[in-house]
């Protein structure tokens, strides 16, 4: 009885991070979208501020997604353990629709100590969220 109680407690504390790691996700996604809708977009003709407008938007995703995650008690040290994937951009068509997608991964300490994986039990140690932003660019 005591070890179905000691699973229900590693997969709810799992749980409940990887709906924390979900509402960052859709946090950053908010951000940079605002950013995207404030005109600062990737498909600036000038190859130097379309690389400077995604430096900006990559960095707000990741303060975003960062603040997120401390202030929903997140278990463990925040900045050690996430790992915010550089913003993947779609093409640059004229007038038409782009995207981004991003990737997070948050090292979850294990709740009972060890490793992850053993012969007689095993905890989730990396939980894994993606975003993805559809959008049309005005300009």
């Amino acid at each position: 009885m005591v070890v179905m109680l000691l699973g229900g407690l590693v997969y709810w504390r799992a749980f409940q991070a990887q709906q924390s790691l979900t509402r960052a996700a859709g946090d950053g996604a908010r951000a940079a979208h605002t950013l995207i809708a404030a005109g600062i977009t990737h498909c600036h003709p000038t190859p130097t501020t379309a690389a400077a407008n995604k430096a900006a938007i990559q960095q707000r995703v990741t303060q975003t997604v960062s603040r997120s995650l401390q202030q929903s008690a997140m278990p463990g040290d925040v900045l050690q353990q996430l790992t915010v994937g550089a913003l993947q951009w779609g093409s640059c068509p004229s007038g038409g629709e782009s995207s981004a997608r991003f990737e997070l991964t948050y090292t979850l300490t294990p709740l009972l100590g060890g490793n992850c994986s053993n012969a007689w039990f095993s905890e989730p140690c990396t939980l894994h969220e993606a975003s993805e932003l559809h959008f049309a660019t005005l300009l």
